[in-house]
């Protein structure tokens, strides 16, 4: 599996404090190293996030971003 970034939040919740994000670009994109990586290490991750051109939505418990909203991660 490949993912694009990992980030850590200062703050550890209930969950643990790490993030994986995976950045797609055009229309049509597949998430199968992201769903890999919840499935595998889910009980060690905190949100997951998708960077993509769309409009923001949550969708599975992935959260869906447009790419002007990085700096807000």
């Amino acid at each position: 599996m490949k993912i694009d970034f990992l980030i850590a939040k200062p703050v550890t919740t209930s969950r643990h404090n790490i993030s994986p994000i995976e950045v797609k670009s055009g229309q049509r994109y597949t998430l199968n190293s992201l769903r890999k990586c919840i499935a595998k290490y889910g009980s060690q991750l905190s949100t997951p996030y998708v960077l993509h051109d769309k409009d923001v939505k949550t969708e599975d418990g992935i959260v869906y971003l447009p790419l002007y909203m990085t700096p807000l991660l």
